[in-house]
């Protein structure tokens, strides 16, 4: 398994589709963050807060959706939480049912769940170094690592690689993203910062 391509979307419809090149492949995975949120402004650690998508993040949906009309995807899979939803029943459309699980939900940041940096900065200060110590390992107040999280996402991950072959569409988070990517590329959890998912990119991998 390696990362094929990239892409970030448009916010009108492309003049051709930018995935023509894969319309023949067997197996492939689809991984995708969904797009631009209502808030995104701010630096927060959004996690499992439930925030919907904004405008800009609802025109990225529609943009995917009508890339994706040419594909027969055999399976769609989604974080339970409506910002990775919503694009998922999206571009799925009258295809295969979107499959949601909490397997693919964000990082759970506990007490630090929705709160800007500024804030947690303010009231956590020592916790908010130690995070930056240990990215890896460290855990906010009843909440998740990153560790945690590569933990519980690896094991569906693995899953979906020993299925059939067939196209897969993951609909997923930034921090899903690092963590599976790091994965792939055999970089340090550490280092998970290093890799940047915009809104509503795309990573095919094969």
């Amino acid at each position: 398994m390696k990362i094929l391509n990239s892409y970030k979307p448009e916010l009108k419809h492309p003049p051709e589709n930018p995935l023509k090149t894969y319309l023949q492949d067997d197996s492939l995975i689809f991984l995708l963050r969904h797009g631009q949120i209502c808030g995104a402004e701010e630096k927060r650690f959004i996690g499992t807060t439930d925030v919907p998508l904004d405008d800009t993040g609802l025109l990225q949906a529609r943009y995917w959706q009508t890339v994706f009309s040419e594909f027969p995807l055999g399976a769609v899979y989604s974080s339970s939480l409506q910002r990775c939803s919503h694009t998922a029943r999206q571009i799925a459309g009258k295809r295969p049912p979107v499959i949601n699980t909490d397997a693919l939900n964000e990082i759970h940041m506990g007490e630090w769940d929705g709160r800007a940096f500024e804030e947690i900065k303010m009231y956590y200060p020592e916790e908010f170094i130690k995070r930056g110590e240990s990215l890896s390992s460290y855990r906010p107040p009843d909440g998740e690592s990153f560790q945690d999280l590569s933990n519980r996402v690896l094991v569906f991950f693995n899953e979906i690689l020993a299925r059939k072959k067939e196209k897969i569409l993951i609909v997923t988070h930034a921090g899903v993203i690092r963590v599976i990517l790091c994965h792939i590329l055999n970089l340090p959890l550490k280092d998970l910062f290093q890799i940047k998912p915009a809104y509503g990119e795309l990573f095919i991998l094969g």
